[in-house]
């Protein structure tokens, strides 16, 4: 019996699929830059086929969101990784996750209680600004630095 091990490169064999796999994940990177701030939050990418994406959302609300820009998405694609489509482009949009999509959102917000800033703090502060900065600005520049540096 032989126990050598026989290995495939699969880029190799399946250029294409190894392409659109790396697209992906690129574009998962990015899919702020593609999607914007406000929608990036609530949806996700997650398959990339020769006529189609697949994107996930999390309401009834960001499906038509998603579909809206169904244009965008493709634009990016093509100019961002040269990305073909043969045929009609199709953009599957799904609730809930196929995938788990990496959430860096914190899953409770710890609130700190009590926190006081000291005046006399904020107003030694408040003397460091330039001059021709608005008062009220400058107040609440000095009295945010000041809360940092007690939340620190």
């Amino acid at each position: 019996m032989n126990d050598e091990k026989i290995s495939f490169d699969l880029t190799k064999l399946f250029p294409e699929a190894a392409r659109r796999v790396e697209i992906l994940n690129d574009l998962q990177k990015n899919w702020a830059k593609v999607v914007g701030l406000a929608l990036v939050r609530h949806s996700w990418p997650y398959n990339l086929g020769i006529n189609e994406i697949s994107v996930t959302v999390d309401s009834d609300r960001m499906v038509g969101m998603i579909k809206g820009i169904k244009g965008n998405i493709l634009r990016a694609l093509q100019s961002r990784y040269g990305y073909e489509s043969k045929g009609e482009f199709v953009l599957k949009v799904t609730q809930g996750n196929p995938y788990t999509k990496p959430d860096t959102r914190p899953k409770t917000i710890k609130r700190m209680r009590n926190v006081t800033v000291d005046e006399e703090h904020v107003k030694e502060l408040m003397s460091d600004a330039p001059e021709d900065l608005p008062e009220d600005i400058n107040y609440a520049i000095s009295h945010l630095q000041a809360l940092m540096e007690k939340l620190v």
